[in-house]
């Protein structure tokens, strides 16, 4: 059996998911002296050393603890982030050490957060937002969070929403692909049908918010973001 001792050296010296493991134990002991080692990986955590892949992991275990350094410590993060101007910044926890696997069952098989349906990865899913197999170790992972969180303030060139108004009067919206100077195609939100507009038909194109809810973010567990982040920006 697992000392606490032993969980604290595999913290010290151990990879990736031996630490996740040791952290979720350390959440569970009965020892007294558990409190102690997440109190010291928190220390690491303020100093910059603990690596960002066990962020969450350590504030998970922490939260599941009675002791009132532990509470102090998740107490005071929560008012820096109070005071932070960066709206991902209680997100950051979410950038390193998800599960590709299941983040790829979230994209693909939930129903909430639904991404199927309006995005596609290797050819399968919808057409209404841009196809995210390019993202592959292409893209920062801080810009895939922004995306998912708050996915109006960073929208792909060519996959803007907009209200069009033509000569003849109609209104349509969508989201534009496949932008050129002579036309474009309106990809209809609620149905995902296609009509292509001749630029010279249009009389007005004003830029919409993007169709991902505004709060998409908030209908996952961090955990799931996580998740689903390592998905996008991995593929495994």
């Amino acid at each position: 059996m697992r000392t606490v001792a032993d969980e604290s050296a595999l913290l010290e010296k151990g990879r990736g998911r031996a630490q996740k493991n040791a952290l979720a134990r350390l959440a569970a002991s009965t020892d007294p002296a558990a409190d102690k080692v997440l109190l010291a990986q928190f220390q690491r955590f303020r100093e910059g050393a603990l690596p960002a892949a066990l962020w969450l992991d350590l504030f998970e275990a922490a939260a599941k603890r009675d002791n009132p350094e532990l509470k102090k410590a998740l107490a005071d993060r929560e008012a820096e982030l109070a005071k932070s101007k960066d709206p991902l910044m209680r997100f950051r926890e979410c950038l390193e050490g998800g599960d590709g696997e299941a983040g790829k069952t979230l994209f693909h098989k939930s129903p909430e957060p639904g991404c199927i349906r309006c995005h596609s990865v290797d050819g399968k899913g919808g057409e209404i937002g841009p196809d995210l197999t390019w993202l592959r170790k292409s893209a920062e992972r801080s810009n895939l969070l922004e995306s998912v969180v708050m996915p109006s303030g960073t929208m792909s060139i060519g996959f803007q929403a907009a209200l069009v108004q033509l000569k003849d009067g109609e209104e349509v919206s969508g989201v534009i692909t496949h932008d050129n100077p002579s036309e474009f195609i309106l990809t209809s939100v609620p149905d995902g049908k296609k009509r292509t507009i001749q630029t010279a038909d249009v009389v007005k194109r004003t830029a919409l918010p993007s169709p991902m809810p505004p709060h998409f973010g908030a209908a996952l567990t961090k955990r799931e973001l996580r998740d689903l982040i390592e998905f996008l920006a991995s593929g495994e």
